[in-house]
């Protein structure tokens, strides 16, 4: 079996949040890996298709609702975690630049089976778009 270093955890919620990083953190203290946690939200000023000012808002409160995620996440487990906002409409692309840039060596997502889940899973799309191993955890609804 491979030794991982550092996981990417991709949180969207508290709802996948909680058992994602649980995992993550009893990985962590078998393999002494590295956390961070990551929750990713649209950068709705690349649409460009209404004022900026109003779009700096919606992002604004996208990122402060994710750093109160961060903290009631992160404090729910003993190990170090890192946390990242990513702002993108480059969801792949930028999520790879995050694990190049911090030498990460594995994602953990979550999928929810629920109708048509099979084609509109974003985790299931993180295989086929990035360089390094991912693991998908089923999230009981």
């Amino acid at each position: 079996m491979k030794i991982y270093t550092h996981a990417l955890v991709l949180v969207q919620g508290k709802e996948d949040g909680v058992p994602l990083l649980a995992l993550a953190a009893t990985l962590s203290r078998l393999l002494q890996m590295k956390i961070t946690l990551a929750h990713i939200c649209n950068d709705y000023r690349e649409m460009n298709y209404v004022s900026d000012g109003l779009m700096d808002d919606a992002v604004s409160k996208d990122v402060v609702q994710a750093k109160a995620l961060f903290s009631e996440l992160t404090s729910s487990v003993a190990e170090h975690v890192d946390a990242r906002e990513l702002v993108t409409m480059r969801r792949f692309e930028d999520v790879q630049k995050c694990i190049t840039d911090t030498g990460v060596d594995l994602v953990i997502a979550g999928h929810r089976n629920r109708f048509m889940g099979a084609l509109t899973s974003r985790s299931a799309e993180y295989v086929n778009h990035l360089n390094v191993d991912v693991l998908i955890k089923h999230i009981h609804d």
